[in-house]
């Protein structure tokens, strides 16, 4: 973490009010609102928080809309923000660490099946195109996949987008990720092959139910299976999006960075080994591939 870079408790108390920079974000903040209903970006974080899925794939979608000439421009210099060129770059490491999982698990069982879970797909966007992928080149084996998110209109899209790739063999639940009665559901027909959370963890600040929540998929996992996760250590505009733009919940979005090192403590202290890691290019974002021991 850059040591300049403000903690979260910093970022979670207001400015006091003769602060320069609380009247500047004030003011930017005014503007993207009144911005909103011309770009589709600005108007979905506005009612969805900046941080939910149904913005995350819009990112991934990276097609500007909005009303007329100016709409689309406004949404295009949004899309071009540094952190969701880094959230896409994110998605394509996601997508080859998938890859990678699901063709050891066709090396060590050739006709499978593969249980994927995704605790927290969002818009699923990542999984179903490594999924359909991964069936058109291998129709043989069998492959069986949840997906699963805290909010109806994620699940909805994800199903929605499933059905147009003609993906099969996926389940779309609603669920919490942090549940124990609904991680035990996702293992009732067998303990999933590999287990994806990517995005999830970044939004949340609280380090205890991140550590905890290592130790719960591990317990889920099948010995030798794979966990995917994510990381975030630095973000360059923390303090903007923190004083300006909302999350799902309504609150200001405030980030808690969190080295690699942590991290991997904690996945470490649930019994998950480093098998490989990738950075995107900006160093935002990162994506791990961890094996159960």
């Amino acid at each position: 973490m850059p040591h300049h870079a403000p903690s979260y408790e910093e970022l979670s108390r207001p400015l006091p009010p003769t602060s320069p920079k609380r009247w500047y974000y004030a003011l930017v903040k005014r503007v993207m609102r009144a911005a909103s209903p011309l770009s589709a970006g600005l108007s979905t974080g506005f009612e969805h928080g900046f941080d939910s899925g149904v913005m995350l794939e819009h990112v991934y979608q990276n097609q500007p809309r909005g009303r007329g000439v100016v709409g689309k421009l406004i949404d295009r210099v949004y899309l071009n923000a540094p952190g969701w060129k880094g959230i896409r770059a994110r998605g394509e490491l996601v997508k080859d660490a998938l890859r990678a999982a699901l063709h050891a698990e066709l090396q060590a069982r050739p006709q499978g099946p593969v249980r994927l879970l995704d605790v927290a797909c969002g818009g699923g966007r990542y999984d179903l195109e490594v999924l359909r992928e991964f069936q058109q080149g291998h129709p043989h084996v069998s492959v069986e996949a949840t997906l699963r998110d805290y909010a109806q209109v994620n699940v909805d899209s994800a199903r929605a987008l499933g059905e147009s790739l003609g993906v099969r063999g996926v389940r779309y639940e609603r669920a919490d990720a942090f549940s124990d009665a609904d991680l035990a559901r996702a293992a009732e027909g067998g303990a999933p092959d590999i287990v994806l959370v990517s995005g999830l963890h970044e939004i949340l600040p609280d380090d205890a139910l991140i550590e905890h929540h290592y130790l719960q998929l591990g317990r889920i996992i099948r010995p030798g299976g794979t966990l995917i996760y994510t990381v975030q250590p630095v973000h360059p505009q923390l303090e903007f999006i923190a004083r300006t733009l909302p999350s799902h919940t309504g609150q200001p979005w405030v980030m808690r960075l969190r080295s690699r090192e942590q991290v991997a403590g904690w996945a470490t202290a649930a019994g998950f080994r480093t098998q490989a890691q990738w950075t995107e290019p900006q160093g935002i974002f990162g994506v791990v591939l961890a094996q159960k021991a």
